[in-house]
């Protein structure tokens, strides 16, 4: 995935003339459906935060699952803490497992139980990613920060997320040069060559970032650099009577059906 191509998107999308005020309100009522409702309601805030960016924002489809794909090798990962507990066989316990291991002294198996958790995380996390979808490709960072200054946020702290934000590519770019000049000499070729690439990547890493850091901080102080970092925004917003009908008809729709249902 292009990281630098993906903030582009949220500059050029079909829902930027939308005010971001009422965007991250939208994912923000959505977040607490989300982290409140059943797993049906999270099915059907994915499907429709789908419909949002795919559809509406034009969103090419290889970027929008390709976030999904990238976020989810995280879930991916610590499925084993979730999933397999253990036990000394001569314990004598009694255990409902779907599957066991005989490892050793140990008894590692996966409970029923937990496959259960694993559902109800794994839809949770998809809806979840879902609507941080909807404002990573709709809402540019600077209009973000735009309305965190509005919400009274601290200025140190919007100005952290700005250096922070903008260090993120600097960091994939020096990377992904520095892994092309390993490659390029030969380098990632078996495991243990791969960590000891890796460990000088990452010392490389740590240099040119500095250097960036220190030409970035002489740069804002030959500009002048006062309290905090101005963040302007030349486009015009307009509100759109659909959009904002649909928003709040389909977030009453969904109160009220976790409601019936709930109770």
């Amino acid at each position: 995935m292009n990281w630098q191509q993906l903030d582009s998107l949220s500059y050029q999308n079909r829902l930027r003339f939308l005010p971001p005020e009422h965007k991250l309100l939208f994912a923000g009522v959505l977040i607490l459906l989300v982290l409140t409702g059943h797993e049906w309601l999270q099915m059907a805030i994915c499907l429709w935060m789908g419909v949002w960016v795919m559809v509406y924002a034009r969103i090419p489809v290889r970027f929008y699952f390709g976030f999904f794909i990238l976020s989810l090798s995280f879930f991916v990962l610590g499925l084993p803490a979730l999933l397999l507990e253990a036990v000394r066989a001569d314990a004598g316990a009694v255990v409902q497992a779907v599957a066991a291991w005989k490892i050793g002294p140990y008894l590692v198996y996966v409970p029923a139980s937990a496959l259960d958790k694993v559902w109800l995380l794994f839809w949770r996390t998809m809806a979840s990613l879902a609507c941080f979808a909807f404002v990573l490709f709709t809402v540019p960072f600077a209009e973000i920060l735009q309305v965190l200054r509005k919400l009274k946020l601290p200025v140190i702290v919007t100005d952290l997320l700005m250096i922070t934000y903008r260090f993120i590519f600097v960091l994939l770019g020096v990377s992904h040069q520095l892994w092309i000049a390993q490659r390029a000499r030969g380098g990632h070729r078996g495991f243990r060559a791969m960590l000891r690439d890796a460990s000088g990547l990452a010392a490389q890493l740590f240099v040119r970032s500095m250097r960036k850091y220190d030409a970035l901080y002489k740069g804002m102080a030959a500009r002048g650099f006062g309290e905090s970092l101005q963040v302007l925004s030349l486009h015009t917003h307009s509100r759109s009577g659909r959009y904002e009908a649909e928003s709040i008809a389909g977030c009453i729709l969904l109160i009220l059906l976790e409601w019936w249902t709930g109770g």
